[in-house]
């Protein structure tokens, strides 16, 4: 009896029990991107409503959207979201000139919205997925788009201090630096561990054991030489924000350290058609947090964002 309680805590405590099965009827395929790098799509809901695409953020993958795909969205809208390259279950190139060029993000988003058939979609940017947005609109226009969504993220359209140049070196800040380099190391063990860290800073309170070991699989299938490849990626698009003129609303949470909500005010001050939805008693993830409010309100957005200009 002693061993049977002991396995019970072990198999709760280590999250081997079985995670739920998503309800919704997930279509998976896998679309070539620029230079033949498979990316792994999946898409659900209505073929013939209006389409939301979904860009993950830096380390992570397209279910990360789940509380989307498997939800009410799925009756009204044509909802995609994909694997970035490097990413997930995605292809992992390895030399940086497959990684740093903003045209190769922006051509794997076409790639998707063809191969979807997405028309006028709604743009959902997660944390780093807000400056692949960008990159697609500054190399394919805006036209082809209703709105985007910045959630967590501002995209690169505002300037921000460097490292060790005008940014006050907090203790969390430390600890980001270091966890950072340790999810580049050569050393697979330095990997492993800041892979779990990073997935304790993302959890939420409504997550559940499974939610959180799939927050460390997300970043653990990131490899460190897609990390320290990545490194050149440029992310100043302060020069495209005069560009959108579309609708945009920007998503964020209370203690969400990426954005603040001065620097979300500020922008919205640059931009002719911007709105802000603030999350309170939410960080970096609100579409996880409070994904019934966070549905409701791209819902909202999307029907907006299609209405004729």
């Amino acid at each position: 009896m002693k061993f049977i309680k002991t396995l019970l805590v072990f198999l709760i405590s280590s999250c081997l029990t079985a995670a739920p099965l998503l309800s919704a009827e997930l279509e998976f395929s896998t679309v070539e991107g620029v230079g033949g790098v498979p990316l792994n799509v999946v898409q659900t809901g209505n073929r013939e409503g209006l389409g939301l695409l979904l860009i993950h953020g830096f380390g992570q993958g397209a279910l990360a959207f789940k509380n989307q795909l498997d939800s009410d969205l799925a009756e009204e809208f044509h909802l995609v979201a994909f694997d970035m390259r490097g990413h997930a279950a995605s292809g992992k190139p390895w030399r940086k000139k497959e990684l740093v060029g903003s045209e190769i993000w922006g051509g794997d988003v076409a790639k998707v919205v063809e191969a979807t058939d997405l028309k006028m979609p709604v743009l959902v940017g997660w944390s780093f997925g807000g400056f692949v947005v960008i990159d697609y609109l500054r190399h394919y226009g805006i036209d082809m788009v209703a709105g985007i969504n910045l959630v967590g993220s501002h995209g690169g359209l505002m300037p921000r201090p460097i490292f060790g140049s005008g940014l006050k070196m907090t203790e969390d800040i430390k600890k980001i630096l270091e966890n950072s380099r340790m999810s580049r190391s050569l050393d697979p063990i330095q990997n492993i561990t800041a892979a779990r860290l990073t997935a304790q800073g993302f959890y939420t309170p409504n997550m559940n054991c499974a939610d959180k070991e799939e927050q460390f699989a997300f970043g653990i299938m990131m490899p460190s030489y897609v990390r320290r490849a990545m490194m050149g990626r440029d992310l100043n698009n302060t020069d495209f924000v005069a560009n959108l003129t579309l609708p945009v609303l920007v998503t964020r949470g209370d203690s969400d350290m990426v954005i603040s909500q001065q620097d979300a005010e500020k922008l919205l001050r640059l931009l002719p058609d911007g709105d802000i939805a603030n999350y309170a008693n939410a960080g970096h993830l609100p579409f996880f947090s409070h994904p019934e409010r966070y549905n409701k309100e791209l819902a909202a957005f999307t029907r907006r964002a299609n209405e004729p200009r």
